[in-house]
């Protein structure tokens, strides 16, 4: 069978083409999300209760990984239902704030029992505890009125993940 040149140069054409399709390229990333890497369960939660301007200490990072807070719940709340008042959250981490909130609670529509004001956050970034160091939480500052249960407690709720530092 003869071959023409045509077909050669088809050949040699194809030949190059697919050459070219397989050949090695430079290789992107791109940020696909939050870099997550710990043998155990990566995900981290505590909550608690501020009934008064001391400081709780909620979160510790490992030596080996950092933690990152994601989502910060917080309500407050005073057993009386004529409880009126705003209160300030702080977070802290290593002395310097990384989070600060703030919630209020007015007379409810209902007046007929317990009631809570929520503030409830979803962060995309999120909030860095450095490995080794850890959180504090506080509410320092309050300002209530009509408060004769328990004077307007704080019920926060912190949730993240370890990640390589």
């Amino acid at each position: 069978m003869v071959t023409s040149r045509f077909q050669l140069g088809l050949i040699a054409t194809l030949a190059v083409g697919l050459g070219f399709s397989l050949a090695s390229s430079e290789a992107v990333g791109y940020p696909a999300g939050a870099a997550v890497s710990y043998s155990g369960n990566p995900v981290v939660s505590v909550g608690g209760t501020l009934d008064g301007t001391e400081t709780d200490v909620p979160l510790v990072a490992p030596t080996d990984q950092a933690i990152v807070i994601t989502d910060v719940v917080l309500s407050a709340m005073d057993s009386t239902h004529l409880c009126r008042g705003g209160v300030r959250v702080d977070l802290n981490s290593d002395g310097s704030l990384v989070g600060r909130f703030s919630l209020g609670l007015t007379i409810p529509v209902y007046d007929n029992g317990d009631y809570e004001s929520k503030n409830a956050v979803r962060l995309e970034s999120g909030i860095r505890i450095a490995p080794g160091k850890s959180l504090t939480i506080q509410a320092p500052e309050r300002n209530t009125w009509s408060c004769s249960g328990s004077g307007m407690e704080v019920h926060y709720t912190l949730s993240g993940y370890y990640a390589q530092p």
